[in-house]
C-alpha cells in the first residue's frame, strides 16, 4: 500500500520527516510564552485535529496556542483552553497518528452536515449581490471575485471549529464511534448516523455562524491578529433552512 501523505490546510507533506522538520522549525521561531499566530496558528490547529487525543486536548475549545517550557529543560507547544485550563501538545505525536482522531471524524461529519446548505447560501449571495460579471467584493481585500474564485469563510471569532467546540460543550456530547458512519468505499467523508443530532447541529450552525465571501487564497492567510469588524452584506442562510 502506498504511503499516504500528510495534508494540513491544503499543504502536503510527502513524508512524516518533512512535517516534523516544518513544525520543529516553527517551534524554534517562537519565544517561551509567545502565542502562535497567523499561518502558523492555522497549521498548528489543523495538526492538533490529527492528534489521537484531540478531543481531550481541545476540551471546551482553544483560546490560544503558544510555546512554553515543559517540566524538563525543553519547550513544546501548549494549548490554553477557553476556560483558562492548559495542556501540552506534542507535534510529533500528532504527525505520527494513525488516521484521524475520533474528534476529527466528528468535525468532518459536522462539515458534511452543513455543506449543501452553505453551497446554497453562497449561490444565492452571488445571485443577489453579483455585478454584471457575476462577481462580488472580497470582504477582506475589496477585490472582485467570481464564485469559483471565492471561499465562504466563518468569520472570527466564530470559526467553524469554534462552532463545533461550543456545540459539543453546550450539549454535553461525548463523541463515540457508533455516532458516526466513517468514510469507506464510495463514501469519502464521515457522516452522522443520528439524523436528530445532525439537524440539531445544522440549526445551531445556521443561527450562530457569521459568514462572508473572501478570496480563496485569503483563507490560508488569516491570522489570529485579524481585526474584528462588522461584516457589510453578510452571507445569510436561506430562511427556509432556519427552522422555527
Amino acid at each position: 500500500m502506498a504511503r499516504q501523505p500528510i495534508v494540513l490546510n491544503g499543504i502536503e507533506f510527502k513524508f512524516q520527516k518533512d512535517a516534523i522538520e516544518h513544525f520543529k522549525n516553527m517551534l524554534e521561531r517562537y519565544r517561551n510564552g509567545q502565542s502562535i499566530a497567523g499561518d502558523d496558528r492555522d497549521m498548528l490547529l489543523a495538526l492538533l485535529e490529527r492528534h489521537p487525543e484531540a478531543d481531550k486536548k481541545i476540551g471546551c475549545g482553544v483560546r490560544r496556542l503558544y510555546k512554553d517550557r515543559t517540566d524538563m529543560p525543553t519547550s513544546c507547544f501548549w494549548i490554553e483552553r477557553t476556560d483558562g485550563s492548559r495542556t501540552d501538545f506534542s507535534y510529533r505525536t500528532a504527525i505520527s497518528a494513525k488516521g484521524k482522531s475520533l474528534y476529527q471524524e466528528f468535525l468532518e461529519a459536522c462539515r458534511v452536515a452543513v455543506q449543501d446548505d452553505l453551497l446554497l447560501a453562497k449561490k444565492e449571495y452571488f445571485e443577489k449581490w453579483g455585478d454584471r460579471d457575476k462577481k462580488v467584493k472580497c470582504h477582506i481585500t475589496g477585490d472582485k471575485v467570481a464564485i469559483y474564485e471565492s471561499h465562504l469563510d466563518h468569520k472570527k471569532p466564530l470559526t467553524f471549529e469554534v462552532l463545533v467546540y461550543t456545540f459539543i460543550s453546550a450539549n454535553d456530547i461525548e463523541i463515540k464511534p457508533e455516532m458516526l458512519l466513517m468514510s469507506q468505499d464510495a463514501q469519502f467523508q464521515t457522516t452522522m448516523i443520528d439524523q436528530e443530532l445532525k439537524d440539531k447541529f445544522r440549526l445551531y450552525h445556521h443561527k450562530t455562524a457569521k459568514l462572508r465571501v473572501i478570496k480563496a487564497e485569503q483563507n490560508l492567510s488569516l491570522g489570529g491578529s485579524e481585526r474584528i469588524r462588522k461584516i457589510r452584506n453578510p452571507v445569510l442562510i436561506p430562511k427556509e433552512l432556519l427552522g422555527d
